[in-house]
C-alpha cells in the first residue's frame, strides 16, 4: 500500500511501515500523518499481522512535523490527522519495533515511546525541541518519557531541547541497542520476525498489562497535551508571522 509518502508492506506476519520523504528528512505533513494513522490501523485490524515495524527511507528516521505546515495543522479537531496518528500509536495492540538512524526529532522521537524495541544507528540524534518552539510535548511524552528514561533525564530532554546522541539514549534506556547504521534495519526486521512467530494473544496481553501497570495512561496524557497544543501552536504561529 502506498498513500502519499507512507508505504506499508506485509511479509512473514510483519507489517513494515516506511516514512518515505527523504528529501525533507522524512518530515510529516498533514497527509502523511493521516496516511501513517491509516497504516497503523490497517496493521492493527489485519489478523495476518502479528508485529509492526516502523522505519524511515534514507539516512534519517523522521524530523517530526513539517515546519512549513506546522501552523496550519493546529488546533487539532477530534478527527485531525495528527491526533489520529498519535492515538493510533497509543492504541496499537501489537508489538511495535522501530529502526532509527540520523534525525529523530519531535514526533520522530516521541512516537518511539510507543515502541517495544528500538534499534538506533550510531549516527542517530534524538531531539525534543518543543520548549524552543514555545509549545509543549506530544504523543504522551509528558507521561511516558520519564517512565522510560527517569524523571530527571526526561525533564532535561524535554526542557532543554538539546541533541541526545545515540549512546546517551542507550545509557538511559530510551533505545534497546545501538548498531552501525548499515545494520539497523536488518536487526529490526530480524527482531520483528522473531516476535511475529510467537503466539500473538500472549504478546498482546503482555503489552496491555505493561501499559496499564503505569499510573497515568499515555492516552490520557495525549489528551492533556493536545488540549495545550491547540492553544500554544496557533499562538506561536501567529507570533512567528508577526515577527517575520
Amino acid at each position: 500500500m502506498t498513500e502519499t509518502r507512507i508505504t506499508l508492506e506485509l511479509s512473514n506476519r510483519v507489517a513494515s511501515i516506511a516514512i518515505n520523504r527523504p528529501d525533507k528528512r522524512n518530515a510529516l505533513d498533514e497527509a502523511m500523518f493521516g496516511a501513517l494513522a491509516n497504516a497503523l490501523r490497517r496493521a492493527q485490524d489485519d489478523p495476518y499481522v502479528h508485529c509492526v515495524l516502523v522505519h524511515g527511507i534514507g539516512p534519517h528516521f523522521s524530523a517530526g512535523h513539517d515546519i512549513v505546515a506546522f501552523g496550519t495543522l493546529w488546533p487539532q479537531a477530534e478527527d485531525g490527522a495528527v491526533r489520529r496518528c498519535i492515538v493510533a500509536f497509543a492504541e496499537q495492540p501489537k508489538p511495535l519495533v522501530a529502526a532509527v538512524t540520523g534525525a529523530a526529532v519531535g514526533f520522530g522521537a516521541t512516537m518511539l515511546l510507543h515502541a517495544d524495541w528500538v534499534v538506533a544507528g550510531e549516527s542517530t540524534i534524538f531531539k525534543f525541541p518543543f520548549a524552543d518552539l514555545g509549545i509543549v510535548p506530544e504523543a504522551g511524552a509528558t507521561a511516558l518519557l520519564a517512565r522510560r528514561v527517569g524523571d530527571l533525564a526526561a525533564r532535561d530532554w524535554l526542557m532543554s531541547g538539546r541533541p541526545i546522541p545515540a549512546a546517551e539514549a542507550l545509557r538511559h534506556g530510551f533505545v534497546s541497542c545501538v548498531l552501525p547504521d548499515a545494520e539497523v534495519l536488518a536487526a529490526a526486521n530480524d527482531y520483528a520476525a522473531r516476535l511475529a512467530a510467537k503466539p500473538p494473544e500472549a504478546l498482546h496481553a503482555t503489552r496491555h498489562l505493561l501499559q496499564e501497570a503505569s499510573t497515568l495512561p499515555g492516552r490520557e496524557a495525549i489528551e492533556r497535551e493536545v488540549a495545550q497544543l491547540n492553544i500554544f501552536i496557533p499562538a506561536a504561529a501567529k507570533a512567528s508571522k508577526t515577527h517575520g
